[in-house]
This record gives C-alpha cells, structure tokens and sequence, in this order.
C-alpha cells in the first residue's frame, strides 16, 4: 500500500515530501490515520544517523495523533473510529 510521508532519503537531505510502500495490515495489526506527528530532537538524531540503526528512507515522528480506521481480526482491544484518551486538542478530531 502506499502512503504519504515526510522524510529523508539519506543523513546529509532535507526532510521531503515522499511516497512509501508499506505491507498490507495483519490479523494483529491497527491501521491508524495520523492526523498530526510531532518530530522531537531524538528524531532529528536518527534522520542525520547519529544513533546506530538508520534505515532510509527515514521517516521521523513518533508522537502521533490519530483514528483508528481499521483493525486485524486478532485484535480485540480498538476498533475503527477510536481514537485514544485525550483532554484538549484531540477532542476537535
């Protein structure tokens, strides 16, 4: 499936724009729509390879804020259109 990103191709690009290939969701997987990502600095040390383990492209962010938009048939805990605990901006989703 492709999807939309933002990321690097290697440690010395800017970060860009970028279409990715990702595997089709499993029976223990969570699709999640990502509304808003935040980037901190320790995502800034991975993206330039400051930290072992680099893969590129690198697509940074890890602080995420979506809905849930479809579950493997394994999974019993979320369900479509869940969208976590939140107490002020998350609410306006």
């Amino acid at each position: 499936m492709k999807i939309k990103a933002v990321g690097a191709y290697s440690a010395k690009q800017p970060l860009e724009p970028m279409d990715i290939t990702r595997r089709e969701p499993g029976p223990h997987d969570v699709k999640i729509e990502i509304a808003y990502c935040g980037v901190c600095h320790s995502d800034i040390h991975q993206v330039r390879s400051e930290w072992a383990g680099t893969v590129y492209p690198c697509v940074p962010g890890h602080e995420i804020v979506g809905r849930v938009v479809a579950v493997g048939d394994q999974v019993e805990k979320y369900a479509p259109g869940r969208s976590g605990r939140c107490r002020l901006y998350c609410r306006q989703l």
